[in-house]
């Protein structure tokens, strides 16, 4: 039996021997050797199909055009060169009047008085996949025609144009960046994995593409898991919610197959994309409630998910300060890789907000296990009860612990006041002489990734003791 390796080393062989290239007047030509055939990423690949056959479309909307012109004739289409101009383009298997895409368009003209063009290649991005990544090339090549010829007829610049492509269309957008000069900005929804990662950067959203690339990860696990995204920095700000793999409450690894393998074999379209797709979407849903502005997404410069949840990425670089995932993302404030924590992509709204909680013990005793719990109280409300730990390490005497703790429900009427928190001891048999029944923090810092604020917390009284709270008061 042949190994996967060899697979693919006979794909690139074949690639390679028949190698092909199309022009299309306008266009240009287009090949499907390296870097976009014969690679170890693109074993196989196809040529794009004409723009005749793939048929994009481009609809204006705008404050006086609510319900959307064709652009066909520009000087009488209702373009306002004076506006920003946002341009949605939808990946995979979708179109662009789906819910979402019009969603967006509504949250940006409810928010902004703007120019959105929807580009809808619905014709050309079905199965095969491989052949739909192909004609990726040609609808970012149409887009870049459009937006030249906005350019040539009105007097506007590039810099007041941003594409937003959710999957396929993230990198649709880096193909016609690759073609407008000074294109202002490119949002990458969770850009397309499978035939993109680790590929060229001609052949993948970069940096290149636009004065500011941006993509925010949400399914970047490995294709074999189904992982529709990639995981791979691609721009000069990455957002990474929950680590940019799977997304709280959607389908992980196994079970997204095992539903996948099921929705195949009873045609069930629905449960397909439901099952296999919700960490995918997910970047659309965080991008559509940023735009609503319904709750701050504070992003923190980290190296990894397992960094960002130990605590230790919660401060900005930036003197202008944090970024924030989404439509209020911006270019000034920190760039590179970005982590946060949200809710699950199907509780509105998503964002959670973030402290890191450090802990100092008392020298007194010898050590505690068990459950510590947490809340938090400003002048008029107390947020949620979290847990610090739920007897997965040991507190011992004079250590300083570290947590993070992220409200699902954020605290936005001013500082902290008072820091609540609960001890119930370990119930093993061990725990009966080995750890203590009371525990003590001699101080509780807190500071809030939101506000940049540190506050220090002392006990009101010197013990908790197992089964109770104890108040800490700023200090």
């Amino acid at each position: 039996m042949l190994s996967l390796n060899s697979v693919v080393l006979i794909g690139i062989l074949v690639s390679a021997a028949y190698a092909r290239q199309i022009c299309y007047e306008g266009y240009g030509c287009f090949i499907d050797t390296v870097p976009f055939g014969g690679t170890l990423q693109r074993p196989l690949a196809f040529l794009p199909d004409s723009p005749a056959k793939i048929g994009a479309t481009f609809t204006l909307y705008n404050r006086k055009l609510p319900n959307g012109v064709p652009l066909s004739a520009l000087q009488t289409s209702g373009f306002d060169p004076k506006l920003e101009t946002k341009i949605i383009v939808h990946g995979f298997f979708h179109h662009g009047a789906r819910n979402y895409f019009n969603e967006i368009r509504q949250a940006l003209l409810t928010a902004d008085n703007l120019n959105v063009i929807i580009t809808d290649w619905s014709k050309g991005n079905g199965l095969p996949y491989t052949q739909a990544t192909a004609n990726t090339q040609i609808v970012g090549a149409e887009i870049a025609i459009l937006v030249n010829k906005l350019l040539g007829e009105f007097n506007t610049t590039a810099a007041k144009f941003h594409c937003i492509g959710h999957s396929l269309g993230s990198h649709i957008c880096g193909y016609a960046g690759q073609r407008i000069i000074g294109l202002g900005k490119i949002t990458g929804l969770d850009p397309a994995g499978p035939y993109f990662e680790n590929t060229d950067p001609l052949v993948r959203l970069d940096t290149t593409d636009a004065v500011l690339v941006e993509a925010i990860h949400t399914d970047g696990a490995a294709n074999l898991k189904l992982g529709l995204g990639l995981i791979q920095s691609v721009g000069h700000i990455d957002y990474f919610p929950n680590g940019g793999k799977d997304q709280p409450n959607c389908p992980q690894d196994s079970s997204k197959l095992l539903s996948a393998i099921f929705g195949l074999l009873t045609l069930d379209v629905d449960t397909i994309e439901k099952e296999t797709s919700c960490s995918h979407l997910a970047a659309l849903q965080f991008y559509i409630d940023s735009i609503k502005n319904a709750c701050k997404y504070t992003a923190f410069p980290c190296k990894s998910q397992a960094d960002f949840e130990s605590g230790q990425c919660i401060q900005c670089h930036s003197s202008k300060g944090c970024n924030r995932m989404g439509y209020y993302s911006s270019g000034v404030r920190d760039l590179g890789d970005l982590y946060l924590n949200t809710q699950s992509p199907v509780q509105f709204p998503y964002c959670r907000q973030n402290y890191r909680v450090t802990l100092t013990s008392t020298s007194a005793l010898s050590q505690a296990r068990g459950k510590f719990t947490i809340f938090f109280q400003t002048a008029n409300h107390i947020s949620s009860t979290e847990v610090l730990d739920d007897n997965a390490s040991t507190f011992k005497k004079g250590a300083e612990d570290v947590r993070l703790i992220s409200l699902n429900t954020p605290l936005d009427d001013g500082d902290l006041v008072n820091v609540f928190i609960s001890f119930t001891k370990a119930t093993s048999l061990l725990s009966s002489w080995l750890y203590e029944n009371k525990w003590a923090f001699d101080k509780v810092q807190v500071f809030c990734g939101e506000t940049q604020k540190l506050f220090t917390f002392c006990p009101s009284i010197p013990f908790i003791e197992s089964g109770h709270s104890v108040m800490f008061k700023r200090c």
